[in-house]
């Protein structure tokens, strides 16, 4: 994995991850919420999309479906989030989820074990 786009609404934690993301040596592209990020999914063409679940405009779980509609397998996706969508009866199919609060270690284990997963 290269490239990660990261839909975060939070200012502090979409700093902390794009820090920690960039540190670690990966391309990445913030944006505020689900509708930025579906603007900039063709054209960025991240491997990763990490999104919280409550955003203003369009929730995570509408951002991955979208992803999997437009990207199919080509982009894997992370829910980093306090809730479980599973708990609300939300079907958000990502290939990976992060319980919050997330630190930036917890963060890149998250990311390296997708990454591990999907080079297998």
């Amino acid at each position: 994995m290269q490239r990660i786009l990261v839909a975060e609404d939070d200012p502090l934690l979409a700093t902390i991850y794009e820090i920690t993301l960039g540190e670690a040596g990966f391309e990445v592209l913030m944006c505020r919420d689900g509708v930025e990020a579906l603007a900039c999914l063709d054209s960025f063409a991240p491997d990763l999309v990490i999104t919280d679940f409550y955003m203003p405009r369009m929730t995570g779980g509408e951002l991955i479906r979208a992803v999997r509609e437009r990207r199919g397998g080509l982009t894997a996706t992370l829910l980093a989030s306090a809730i479980d969508p599973a708990r609300l009866g939300v079907d958000e199919h990502a290939d990976a989820r992060l319980e919050k609060p997330i630190t930036p270690a917890r963060l890149l284990r998250g990311v390296r074990a997708l990454e591990a997963r999907r080079a297998a």
